[in-house]
């Protein structure tokens, strides 16, 4: 069990934010916008951490789940042994699914939150004003079929006619490319239409949580399909605001004067300019330097071990 706040008492810490793309820069861009406003530390060094291998081998290309998690794997020990982290922050469902069947999940010391949790609490909170309501999943194919929000759901006595699971599939990567493009809303308005069909009570409000870290680009895109497609009242959820809040919460806020604040980002794979550029836009106004780590990513090859051969074809 992970004590954060313990981890959160120290004047000095460095967080690893992960991802298997450039969805959780937008944790890591809310952390910092938070940071600036309550001076919870007095220096923090914030290293997003690219986990994708290479260019066109995404975890969700991986033929099984033990190739994902022997890839991630190697990436988690590459960001202990480079960057000594005080905490890991998994901004990714798809690595949060994968995580406990690494190695480094069983061995490893140092504490590592994933963002599935944080939607499922999410979740169970919004059912508190109606326990009937419909539950929507939305997420990426690994993340949908490891059922892992569902069988958590279900864990704590929510109905399985209650919950909608939904993946869409090539919808972060072409977020990534171009959040506002005719083909993201062409994605989005379909899948939502699939899972509106699938949804057992019609009369109750809908609860959609967007699980997958690149979705929170397009919450507007999502609330007006949802709009155009029923007539049920709809609420969106998204796990990457309170991951963002459980790291920069009030209670201890002003801690300090002022905050020193270094981010970097660093990957194996070639980021695309088009990529870099489209997600920088949409952080640059409220997380600067986070938009500016991004633009000016480190490229290292030898960030942690790949061999493409393994289960690819």
């Amino acid at each position: 069990m992970i004590n954060l706040k313990d981890v959160l008492s120290k004047e000095k810490i460095s967080i690893v934010i992960t991802d298997s793309g450039l969805g959780g820069i937008s944790v890591c861009a809310g952390i910092e916008e938070k940071l600036r406003e309550n001076n919870h530390f007095k220096e923090v060094n914030l290293i997003f951490f690219n986990a994708l291998p290479q260019k066109g081998a995404g975890y969700n290309s991986m033929p099984n789940l033990e190739t994902k998690a022997e890839v991630f794997n190697k990436a988690l020990f590459s960001m202990v042994e480079n960057y000594s982290p005080d905490l890991i922050l998994i901004a990714c469902n798809t690595l949060s699914v994968v995580f406990p069947f690494t190695e480094f999940s069983k061995i490893s010391k140092t504490p590592v939150l994933g963002i599935v949790d944080f939607g499922v609490q999410m979740i169970l909170e919004e059912l508190k004003k109606n326990q009937n309501q419909t539950v929507m999943i939305l997420g990426t194919q690994t993340t949908i079929s490891s059922q892992v929000h569902k069988n958590m759901l279900k864990n704590n006595f929510v109905k399985e006619d209650q919950i909608v699971t939904q993946a869409i599939p090539n919808l972060e990567s072409e977020i990534q490319k171009s959040s506002d493009s005719i083909e993201v809303k062409r994605l989005i308005e379909a899948n939502l239409i699939d899972a509106i069909n699938k949804s057992h009570n019609t009369n109750e409000p809908i609860t959609a949580a967007l699980c997958c870290t690149h979705y929170g680009f397009c919450k507007n895109t999502f609330q007006s399909a949802f709009e155009k497609l029923t007539n049920r009242e709809v609420t969106i959820l998204n796990p990457n605001e309170l991951m963002i809040n459980s790291i920069t919460g009030e209670y201890n806020r002003n801690r300090f004067a002022s905050a020193i604040i270094q981010i970097k980002v660093v990957s194996r794979a070639v980021i695309e300019d088009d990529e870099k550029n489209c997600v920088a836009k949409l952080v640059s106004e409220y997380a600067p330097q986070t938009a500016f780590a991004l633009l000016n990513y480190k490229l290292n090859p030898n960030l942690f071990d790949f061999h493409a051969a393994r289960g690819f074809s």
